[in-house]
């Protein structure tokens, strides 16, 4: 037995196809065994990529431009003709003798689309939910050029009726199918989600779902369930600048799968992305311009009446959400520039003439107290102007992500060394309040409206808010209740010690703050007092 034959034996142990391609990328000798039947020699001519779905020969047209000597091994997705998806293996070899041709091996792993009775072998990977989804999205969607995103696809999946044949046994074995064929057809096998009992969702490429839809009726079929499944596609578009895109997906995916959708999925998800995007350019054109406005609305102490400051609220177009508005800009990136506008026209306003005694609340969010470019650009805004940093006062969410809290105590006592009083808003409506008053140097804290409304009537809310308060003043620390409506309510915070108020008792926001209320005395009226 001769040397070659003994080599090519061994190389055959360890690959089903073997191939050789010139400079330009096609196949100048194609060995072994080429699946579906079809005759090797028929490869050569052709180009290597061309043997792969759109994705995958795209990675490979680039691996052979950029080959040097020395291996080069990549996941693929093959596709021969109208066959179905088979996934692989290649490996790409370069050899001095052989420049400039490579030697190609190619690997069979499994069907990316397999035939019913297949996919009910074995257990079934399992499915995310809709915010599992968005994470394979994103994850996926970050690796990949302009091109294999252009590919990519969601793929809704319709099984109308199908909850009542998961019951039991038969129920389960239907379930497991189910899920395996539709991660089998998913972007890297595991990017299948059930949405609901009956609507299902993948990332793929078109060609792995075409026949998907052939393939849960024969599924469907054989576990003897009466089930017309229907399956739509919803195009992702690749932009040359995937981050926004991707920013935009998710916010759009994530509305979308949370709202759920009815009639015809592909054209509502396609319609929701696309309006996602133009907001979002809408909304990067006004926070650049800054042509949004600024409402006052006034924080009162209970002991005198008097307004003690005002908070600072966004407002967008008169039809635009404030809350959406604010939501988009933290998922695009956009919050710490907007963030930095409020603080612009909260210092306008402050330095404006008549404005000598306004103090004003502002709201930084998570993501601007994550980095110094906040802290640096709030401290330029006023430098050397210390009375208008002591009329300054910045609320941090307590809803806010603070990833490193160790950084924002630093930030913030660089603020409040600066003479910036620092608050923490919505004390209680998130689960790190405690971790927040222990960790942060605050001076006000800011108790949120759902433990100020129970107050009408007899409740945990008391004892609660009496505790908050007890601390605060062993602390040093302010309190503000929030959402203040009712005079009896009011004077239920007066006995609990709680110093401020804020609420539609004492104003509603307004483009120009007035230091006069309903609740002020004619004596008291106009008094604008200092933050001590």
């Amino acid at each position: 037995m001769s040397l070659t034959r003994n080599l090519l034996g061994m190389a055959f142990a360890s690959a089903d196809l073997l191939a050789e391609v010139d400079e330009n990328g096609r196949i100048v000798l194609a060995l072994g065994a080429a699946p579906d039947g079809v005759d090797t020699e028929s490869l050569k001519g052709r180009l290597l990529a061309d043997l792969f779905t759109a994705a995958s020969g795209v990675d490979v047209a680039e691996a052979l431009a950029s080959r040097t000597q020395g291996r080069t091994t990549l996941p693929v997705q093959m596709q021969w003709g109208d066959a179905r998806i088979r996934n692989a293996d290649l490996k790409l070899f370069g050899m001095p003798e052989l420049a400039p041709h490579c030697s190609c091996a190619i690997i069979y792993r499994s069907a990316a689309v397999l035939a019913a009775a297949e996919v009910a072998e074995g257990p079934p990977p399992p499915l995310v939910d809709g915010d599992g989804l968005i994470q394979k999205v994103l994850t996926a969607f970050e690796g990949l050029s302009v091109q294999q995103r252009s590919v990519l696809s969601f793929t809704f999946v319709d099984l109308p009726g199908v909850e009542s044949h998961t019951a039991g046994p038969d129920g389960k074995a239907l379930m497991a199918a189910l899920c395996k064929l539709l991660q089998s057809a998913s972007w890297n096998g595991a990017s299948a989600a059930r949405l609901s009992e009956e609507r299902y969702a993948l990332l793929g490429q078109p060609p792995a779902v075409d026949d998907l839809g052939e393939d849960l009726e024969r599924l469907l079929e054989e576990h003897g369930a009466e089930v017309t499944p229907r399956t739509l596609l919803a195009p992702v578009p690749p932009a040359a600048d995937p981050l926004p895109t991707l920013r935009a997906l998710r916010m759009a995916l994530d509305g979308f799968l949370k709202k759920g959708a009815d009639g015809e999925p592909q054209l509502t998800f396609a319609a929701a992305l696309m309006r996602t995007m133009k907001d979002g350019e809408r909304l990067r054109a006004v926070i650049r311009e800054r042509a949004f406005d600024l409402h006052y609305q006034p924080i009162v102490d209970l002991g005198t009446g008097a307004v003690h400051h005002f908070e600072a609220l966004t407002r967008f177009s008169q039809n635009a959400s404030p809350a959406r508005a604010v939501r988009m800009a933290e998922e695009l990136a956009l919050v710490t520039d907007l963030d930095l506008g409020v603080v612009e026209k909260a210092v306008r306003k402050m330095k404006s003439p008549g404005g000598g005694l306004l103090r004003i609340a502002v709201n930084a969010s998570g993501a601007s107290l994550g980095s110094d470019t906040y802290v640096q650009a709030v401290l330029s805004m006023t430098e050397g102007q210390t009375d208008l940093r002591r009329r300054l006062m910045i609320e941090v969410t307590e809803t806010a992500t603070l990833n490193d809290m160790a950084a924002a105590e630093r930030r913030l006592k660089t603020l409040r060394a600066a003479g910036i009083q620092i608050c923490i808003d919505d004390f209680g409506a998130g689960s790190a309040s405690f971790d927040y008053l222990r960790s942060l140097s605050v001076d006000v804290v800011k108790i949120d409206g759902l433990f100020v409304r129970g107050l009408g009537e007899e409740g945990r809310e008391r004892t609660l808010i009496r505790h908050l308060v007890e601390l605060c003043d062993d602390l040093d620390i302010a309190t503000i209740a929030e959402m203040v409506e009712t005079e009896d309510v009011a004077e239920a915070l007066r006995g609990l010690g709680v110093k401020y108020a804020q609420g539609y008792l004492y104003g509603r926001p307004e483009k120009e703050p007035r230091t006069r209320t309903g609740q002020m005395s004619a004596r008291r009226a106009g008094v604008m007092e200092g933050w001590g």
